[in-house]
């Protein structure tokens, strides 16, 4: 059976992980947005315009 020590070593232990967790979700979201928002990288799929020859 598990002691009152042991069942708050478990929920420090979720706590951390959930923590963890947290930071590598908010860092990956961080990351989509920036990807999303730079404009500098967006290319138009029309390299030029053509031209009369």
């Amino acid at each position: 059976m598990a002691t009152d020590r042991d069942a708050e070593a478990a929920a420090q232990a979720l706590r951390e992980d959930n923590d963890r967790l947290r930071e590598r979700v908010a860092v990956e979201l961080r990351t989509e947005l920036d990807r999303r928002t730079d404009s500098t990288t967006h290319r138009s799929p029309v390299r030029s315009l053509p031209t009369r020859a």
